[in-house]
């Protein structure tokens, strides 16, 4: 499960990729080709959090990010 993590996180830091509205926890998971269940357990025992809490984590930081740098509210 920790490749499938380093990959997730990869796409989170790098990739920015929780800034397509439209994207969901369980693409994420087809995309790197791991059950979401398991993924998401996984996530839970690791960091206390499901993988669709940390993305929407990212997104509201982004969200905040850009209302404070901008003024614009995403």
């Amino acid at each position: 499960m920790e490749e499938y993590y380093d990959i997730f996180a990869e796409l989170l830091e790098e990739e920015r990729v929780y800034m397509d509205p439209g994207l969901t926890f369980d693409s994420i998971c087809r995309w790197i080709g791991v059950s979401r269940a398991d993924f998401d357990m996984y996530l839970m025992s690791e960091t206390g959090c499901s993988g669709s809490d940390i993305l929407k984590a990212y997104r509201g930081a982004a969200s905040l990010r850009f209302l404070k740098k901008y003024g614009i509210l995403l």
